[in-house]
């Protein structure tokens, strides 16, 4: 069985693909939801196999899902405008279905839905094996030449002034300090890991790591989102619920092993 979660602002596109998944006896809806908001809450109750996401919703567009998903769920794009199909598989999704869906195209997708999946773990161990084969350009001087989104150019990083590193699968999003920035690099965050000093920067989630140390204050925003604020009035971050409780644990001296 796979199970899947559909997020769209629009109640008319989940009715639609509510009735188009209804020929799949293999398939379970397990939520259909209206924002990212109302996504990350589900997913603190049960992830699932598949997520159909609309990109452009109120509030917040589709893409701002992906640090709370793990590699493991398959991500398919449902949008009724065909530009945000080169990011979509950039970042990793396994389709892209233009509105309104038609049936056969339908079809596609889940064929390739159904197709194996690389474990998490695996596709980590690869990621810094490939990074060490690559030879990550650290240097003794605490900074690293990393390559941006676009890979034409990039970019020297002082690890002293990465404030937190969100992984958006095939990409990453780091907040920086000095000087106040948020960059987009081609680089996965399991290659981040294998590169950062260690006993500096903490990872919370899947997908998120923060230098607690350059953490000045959170501010709850509601029951699934708390934005964390950085030293130097780098660029917040916005966390989920288990997110945020292990960050305040860890703020408060604990540790994730309690």
């Amino acid at each position: 069985m796979i199970t899947v979660m559909l997020v769209d602002d629009e109640p008319l596109a989940n009715r639609h693909m509510i009735e188009l998944l209804a020929e799949y006896p293999d398939v379970e809806i397990i939520a259909v939801v209206g924002s990212v908001a109302e996504a990350r809450d589900s997913l603190e109750a049960r992830e699932p196999d598949v997520v159909l996401l609309d990109v452009e919703m109120a509030g917040s567009d589709g893409f701002a899902l992906l640090a709370n998903l793990s590699d493991a769920t398959r991500v398919v794009f449902v949008t009724a405008h065909e530009k945000h199909a080169v990011e979509a598989f950039a970042v990793g999704a396994t389709d892209y279905l233009v509105k309104p869906v038609a049936p056969d195209r339908l079809a596609v997708t889940m064929g390739r839905v159904a197709a194996p999946s690389v474990d998490e773990g695996e596709g980590e161990t690869r990621a810094i094996e490939s990074a060490e084969e690559a030879g990550v350009p650290r240097r003794d001087d605490g900074t690293a030449l990393v390559p941006l989104r676009d890979e034409a150019r990039k970019v020297v990083v002082r690890f002293a002034d990465i404030c937190w590193i969100e992984s958006l699968r095939n990409y990453t999003r780091v907040a920086m300090r000095h000087p106040v920035r948020t960059l987009v690099f081609r680089r996965r965050l399991a290659e981040w890991l294998s590169d950062l000093p260690e006993g500096v920067f903490t990872r919370i989630s899947r997908s998120e790591v923060v230098q607690l140390q350059l953490v000045v204050g959170t501010e709850w925003k509601s029951r699934t989102e708390t934005v964390v604020t950085f030293e130097g009035g780098a660029p917040p971050l916005t966390l989920g619920r288990l997110s945020s409780q292990r960050l305040t644990t860890l703020l408060e001296g604990g540790s994730l092993t309690d």
